[in-house]
C-alpha cells in the first residue's frame, strides 16, 4: 500500500522555501572583466537594515542564519534620515586570466562613518578600512575628496565587498556608488576636477573683483556682494569635500561644524546682500527687518553642530531656509510689480539660486531623488545668478550715479569733472595694471638682464620639443654653453662688467641663431642652452663654430684667459634615442657633460655627443 505525503508540511515546505527567498535573495556576482569602464553599482546593491546598530562583521559572516537582504534597486542609495546602521554588500567577480583592480567611488564626500571590507570565496577578510568624514582625512586608502577603495580581484576568483554606513545622530546624504578602471577614475576626477576648478575659480575672480570695485567706488551693496560671495565660496569648497581634503584634514569635527555654520552665515550674508541690493531699509524697512530675522533663525539653527546634532541641524534649518527663500521671492515679486527694474533683475537670479537651493535642501530630506539635476542645482544655478546679479549692480551703479547727477544739477560742472577724473584713473589703473601683467609675464618667461628665455621656458619648450621630434622622428640638437674663465673675468672686473659681457653674448647669439625654430635660453649664470632648429649633426656642429668664431672676434679682453680675449665652450648633443632622452633634464644633463669635456680639452672648442638609436 503506497503511503500519501500529508498536504499541510508539503505546503510549509513551500511557503518556508519562498520565505528563504525573500529573505535572503540570490546575489548576482557583477563580472568586471565584461563591465565598462564606469558602472553604478546601486542597482546591484543589496541592503540591510542594523536597526540596533549591533551587527558586525563577524556575525555577517559568520550566521547561519540567512539575513533578511534586500535588493536596492535604486540609482542612489539615500537613507535620507534614519537611525539605524546600514549594510551594503556586492559581489564581484573576475572570469578573465589576468588580475583586475577596480575603484569602488561613494561619490558624496559628507557620510560621517563608513566601514568597508573585501572578503574573499572562503569568508575571509582579505583588507579593510575604516574611514569617513567623522574620521581624519589620511585614513582614507585614496586622498580623494570622496571615498575610495581599491578592489583587487585575482583572476577566475569572486570578492565579496561589504560595506556599513552609519552616522553621527542619523542624517545620511544620497550617494551614488560607482565601480570604476584606474583609467575611469583618473578621467571623471580630472574632468570634475577641472569643471570645479573653473566654478571655483570664477569664484573667487569675481569676488576679487567686486572688492576691488568697492575699495574704488564705495558702493555698500558691492561690499555685501563679496561678503556673500566669501561664504558661499566657503560652503560650497565645504560641501564638496574639498575644504576638509586641503584645509583642515585632520579636523574631522570641525569640518563637520563648518558645514552648518556656513550655510547660517550664507543665509546671513544673503539677506544683508538682498537688502542693501533693493534698498528695503529704505522702501520696506519692517519687512527688511523680519528678512533679517529669519535670516538669524538659520543661523542660530546652526548653533546645534557646535555640540554635535547635526541632523538636528537641517531639521530645523531645512523650513528655515525655505521661509528665507519665500520672503526673498515675495518682496522681489512686489518690488518688479511696481516697476523697479532693480529688482526684476534680482527676481530673475536669484529665483535661479534659491530654487536651485531648495532642490538640494529637498534631496536632502529625502523629499527629491539624487540625480544630477538636484546635485549640482546650486552650481548651475549660482553661476547663472552670478552673471546676472553682476548686471545689476552695475546697472545700480549707473542709477545712482545719474541720481546723484541729477540731485546736483547745481554742481553739474563739478560732478562731471569728478566722474571724468574717475574714470581716467579707473582706465589709468587698468592701463597699468595690463602694462604690470605684460612685465610681469615677460619676467615669467625671460631672463630679465640678457632678454633670453629663462630655465623655465627651458623645462617647458625642450620637453614639448622632444614629444614632436619624438613624434616625427627627427633628431633633435642641443647646446649648453659656459663662458671660459668667467669667475675670473668678474672677480678681476668686478659684477657690472661681468653683466655686460653676459649683455653682449646674449645679443651676438640673438644674430647668429634667428631660425624660427631656434631657441636660445639663459640657464645660470654664464651658462647658455641652444636649442636648434635644424636635425644634423655637421650642421649644428657649423652653426656652434661659427658662433664661437664670432665671440673670439669679438676680442672681449679677458687677461685671466688663455687667449687674453673672452670665448666659450660648447657641448653639442645630436638625440633620436628618446628612450634614453626622455625629457629636459636628460637632454641637459649629456650637453653639461659635453661641454664639460670641452673645458678638460683645453677650452674654447666645441665637443659633440651623438645619442642615436641603434639600427638592427
Amino acid at each position: 500500500m503506497t503511503r500519501r505525503f500529508s498536504p499541510l508540511p508539503a505546503a510549509m515546505a513551500v511557503w518556508l522555501l519562498l520565505a528563504c527567498l525573500l529573505v535572503s535573495p540570490a546575489r548576482a556576482a557583477v563580472d568586471v572583466s565584461e563591465s565598462p569602464g564606469e558602472l553604478n553599482l546601486g542597482p546591484h546593491m543589496q541592503l540591510l537594515e542594523d536597526a540596533g546598530r549591533e551587527l558586525g562583521i563577524d556575525d555577517l559572516l559568520g550566521r547561519d542564519v540567512p539575513l533578511p537582504w534586500r535588493p536596492s534597486g535604486e540609482e542612489t542609495i539615500n537613507f535620507s534620515f534614519s537611525d539605524s546602521a546600514w549594510w551594503l554588500q556586492v559581489e564581484l567577480a573576475n572570469t578573465g586570466e589576468g588580475p583586475v583592480r577596480r575603484l569602488l567611488e561613494l561619490a558624496m564626500p559628507l557620510h560621517d562613518y563608513l566601514d568597508a571590507w573585501v572578503v574573499d570565496e572562503a569568508g575571509e577578510v582579505v583588507v579593510a578600512w575604516q574611514t569617513g568624514n567623522r574620521r581624519a582625512f589620511d585614513t582614507r586608502p585614496v586622498a580623494h575628496r570622496t571615498f575610495v577603495l581599491p578592489i583587487p580581484l585575482p583572476p577566475g576568483e569572486t570578492r565579496r565587498v561589504i560595506l556599513r554606513l552609519d552616522t553621527h545622530d542619523g542624517l545620511f546624504d544620497a550617494t551614488p556608488l560607482y565601480l570604476l578602471s584606474d583609467g575611469s577614475f583618473l578621467y571623471k576626477a580630472q574632468r570634475e576636477l577641472m569643471a570645479f576648478s573653473l566654478y571655483f575659480g570664477a569664484l573667487l575672480a569675481l569676488m576679487i573683483f567686486n572688492l576691488l570695485l568697492y575699495l574704488v567706488i564705495r558702493e555698500r551693496s558691492l561690499l555685501h556682494y563679496v561678503v556673500y560671495l566669501g561664504t558661499f565660496f566657503v560652503l560650497m569648497f565645504a560641501a564638496r569635500g574639498f575644504a576638509f581634503q586641503y584645509w583642515w584634514p585632520s579636523w574631522p569635527t570641525f569640518n563637520n561644524q563648518m558645514l552648518p555654520l556656513t550655510i547660517g552665515l550664507f543665509a546671513v550674508t544673503l539677506a544683508g546682500f538682498s537688502s542693501s541690493y533693493l534698498n528695503l531699509p529704505r522702501y520696506a524697512p519692517r519687512f527688511s527687518r523680519l528678512l533679517h530675522g529669519v535670516a538669524g533663525l538659520c543661523l542660530a539653527s546652526a548653533l546645534p553642530a557646535l555640540l554635535g546634532h547635526y541632523a538636528l541641524v537641517f531639521r530645523i534649518m531645512i523650513p528655515a531656509a525655505i521661509l528665507l527663500s519665500s520672503l526673498m521671492l515675495g518682496v522681489a515679486v512686489w518690488r518688479s510689480w511696481l516697476g523697479d527694474r532693480l529688482a526684476q533683475i534680482f527676481l530673475v537670479a536669484w529665483s535661479v539660486l534659491l530654487v536651485g537651493v531648495s532642490l538640494y535642501f529637498l534631496r536632502v530630506a529625502g523629499v527629491l531623488p539624487y540625480n544630477f539635476f538636484t546635485e549640482y542645482a546650486v552650481q548651475a544655478g549660482s553661476g547663472l545668478e552670478f552673471l546676472l546679479l553682476a548686471f545689476g549692480l552695475a546697472y545700480k551703479i549707473n542709477l545712482l550715479k545719474n541720481e546723484k547727477l541729477a540731485a546736483e544739477r547745481a554742481t553739474h560742472d563739478l560732478e562731471r569733472s569728478h566722474s571724468l577724473r574717475l574714470e581716467a584713473e579707473v582706465a589709468q589703473r587698468t592701463r597699468e595694471l595690463e602694462a604690470a601683467n605684460r612685465r610681469l609675464a615677460a619676467m615669467a618667461r625671460t631672463d630679465p638682464l640678457t632678454g633670453l628665455l629663462n630655465r623655465r621656458q627651458f623645462q617647458e619648450l625642450v620637453d614639448e620639443e622632444l614629444q614632436r621630434r619624438r613624434r616625427s622622428g627627427r633628431a633633435l640638437l642641443f647646446a649648453v654653453m659656459d663662458i671660459d674663465a668667467f669667475k675670473l673675468y668678474n672677480d678681476t672686473l668686478g659684477h657690472q662688467a661681468g653683466d655686460e659681457v653676459l649683455i653682449r653674448v646674449s645679443d651676438l647669439l640673438q644674430q647668429h641663431f634667428r631660425r624660427a625654430g631656434d631657441r636660445l635660453f639663459r640657464l645660470g649664470g654664464e651658462e647658455f642652452g641652444l636649442l636648434l632648429e635644424v636635425d644634423k649633426l655637421d650642421q649644428g656642429r657649423h652653426a656652434l663654430e661659427a658662433f664661437r668664431q664670432a665671440l673670439e672676434d669679438l676680442a672681449i679682453p679677458h687677461v685671466q684667459a688663455e687667449g687674453g680675449v673672452v670665448t666659450a665652450s660648447f657641448g653639442l648633443v645630436c638625440c633620436n634615442d628618446y628612450q634614453r632622452v626622455p625629457d629636459a633634464d636628460r637632454l641637459y644633463r649629456e650637453a653639461d657633460e659635453a661641454m664639460y669635456e670641452a673645458k678638460e680639452r683645453n677650452r674654447n672648442r666645441v665637443v659633440t655627443h651623438a645619442i642615436l638609436e641603434e639600427t638592427p
